[in-house]
């Protein structure tokens, strides 16, 4: 449903598409990145962080309508699983 959703959207410049690989940064440019955004944390009076479902999806917490998100396994009568420990 999701997919077919965002497949229908007005075309944009720079416009996502679905189902392509997660791009990962390598461990430098990971360690460059993060102090930056240390920096930004430290020098800021006040901090907002607005995310989509992917932050969590890509961390192993289940999403919702995907193929095997919560409400499509509860209506196959499945549980979802989680592949990650929060604590």
């Amino acid at each position: 449903m999701s997919v077919n959703y965002a497949a229908g959207l007005s075309d944009y410049p720079h416009k996502g598409k679905c189902g392509l690989p997660e791009v990962f940064d390598s461990p430098e440019q990971l360690d460059v990145k993060m102090a930056d955004l240390i920096q930004l944390f430290r020098e800021s009076k006040y901090i907002l962080i607005h995310t989509g479902a992917g932050v969590s999806t890509a961390a192993g917490i289940p999403d919702f309508r995907g193929p095997k998100g919560v409400w499509t396994l509860e209506e196959k009568g499945l549980a979802p699983q989680m592949d990650t420990t929060l604590f």
